[in-house]
């Protein structure tokens, strides 16, 4: 059975709108099917080496136009993209019989519509959620005091800060971000509609992580309202959070083990 998050169906790429571009500064690797489909092109076959598409100078995909679109699906179609790039922003994480599909934060858009939610998370088709994530929709308006109940031994932030930073890192301005998280950025307490987006990006790291990661995902939660509290936007930091640790082949391993203590 294939689960998905209830606002999973709602997702657009917005294209020439977005500011952080999946078509920057990413390895785009080529499925087979569509490299054998891309023999017949030469006008594609001609920028890929080795199995991925060979980056400009400014590591833009080849096909990047300079107004943000992209010049393979205005000549042939988007069925003409290789695999990761009709599939990303998704995620599929496989659990016995069952597959859980979602969006990953790294995606600008994925990020707004995941924190933006005002509907209480569920799974599609319904299925019985967790008691974390019964808690966390019962006092969305309050995640501190559910992160507290749930994960009562917390870093501070600072110690928080210094271990994002001792982990592989991979865009320097991350490091300026953890950087201005101190233990006294201000009130440790949060409005209505800050806590909401922060209960939407905790159910979002349980679900994709496990719901029995709990001190994994009050620990994350905690790092993006430090850095909200460093004056960061939460949509933002969730984004850079989710380059930086959940599309790094090792720091989600190093932090599950970490909170496993």
């Amino acid at each position: 059975m294939e689960y998905y998050p209830n606002y999973y169906p709602s997702f657009r790429c917005i294209a020439d709108k977005c500011f952080h571009s999946c078509c920057r500064g990413w390895e785009i690797d080529v499925d087979e099917a569509s490299l054998k489909r891309y023999g017949d092109h030469p006008d594609i076959i001609r920028y890929i080496k080795d199995g991925c598409f060979i980056l400009d100078d400014k590591e833009n995909c080849p096909f990047l136009r300079e107004d943000g679109l992209c010049r393979m699906i205005l000549r042939y179609g988007e069925d003409m993209l290789c695999d990761i790039c009709k599939d990303h922003p998704r995620f599929r994480n496989y659990r016995g019989d069952d597959v859980y599909t979602g969006l990953g934060l790294c995606c600008e858009a994925a990020a707004s519509l995941i924190l933006d939610q005002e509907e209480p998370f569920a799974l599609v088709p319904g299925k019985k959620l967790g008691e974390v994530f019964k808690l966390i929709e019962e006092k969305r308006d309050d995640i501190l005091s559910v992160i507290d109940r749930f994960s009562p031994v917390t870093l501070s932030p600072s110690e928080r800060a210094e271990l994002f930073l001792s982990l592989e890192r991979l865009d320097p301005e991350w490091d300026k971000m953890l950087l201005k998280i101190t233990d006294d950025n201000g009130e440790t307490s949060c409005d209505a509609v800050t806590s909401r987006r922060l209960s939407n990006f905790a159910s979002y790291i349980l679900f994709r992580h496990g719901e029995d990661k709990i001190r994994f995902a009050g620990e994350c939660t905690l790092l993006i309202y430090d850095l909200y509290r460093a004056g960061y936007e939460i949509a933002e930091a969730a984004r850079m959070f989710s380059c930086e640790v959940e599309y790094s082949d090792i720091n989600p391993r190093i932090l599950l083990n970490r909170f496993e203590e």
